[in-house]
């Protein structure tokens, strides 16, 4: 299961945050302070996602935590952009559950952490398979 595209995913098709961020939304790659001059996106997961919620002896779900910065030199900007995100991420069923926000060299940092639960793939097509066998 590829969380990172299914977030990005989300994220881009919001039109304020397309439009805010454009090419500049990228996975683990941090910019250098000076690079900065239009806003940036940074999603990084921080941790595997972890199997959970078992039945049967087998895991129905996945724990995810991910932490997605947004950079930009205006501290206006960089609220507004962190809390579409937020929006986006809630529609996914992540919650936010920490982060920061700091100002450091001229950049305006909100760095929020989002935890949630993602069914694995092929779950709805072996609970399908399931109760045909159960038939």
């Amino acid at each position: 299961m590829d969380v990172l595209a299914i977030i990005y995913n989300a994220l881009i098709v919001d039109e304020f945050i397309a439009k805010e961020a454009e090419d500049r939304m990228k996975y683990y790659e941090y910019p250098e302070s000076g690079e900065v001059e239009k806003p940036c996106i940074i999603i990084a997961p921080l941790v595997v996602p972890a199997p959970s919620d078992f039945a049967d002896d087998t895991w129905l779900t996945f724990d995810c935590l991910y932490q997605i910065d947004v950079w930009t030199k205006n501290r206006t900007t960089t609220r507004q952009i962190g809390e579409r995100i937020h929006q986006v991420m809630w529609k996914l069923g992540f919650r936010q559950n920490g982060g920061i926000s700091e100002y450091d060299s001229g950049i305006f940092r909100d760095a929020r952490r989002f935890g949630g639960k993602l069914y694995r793939e092929g779950f709805n097509n072996m609970k399908e398979s399931v109760i045909k066998l159960n038939k």
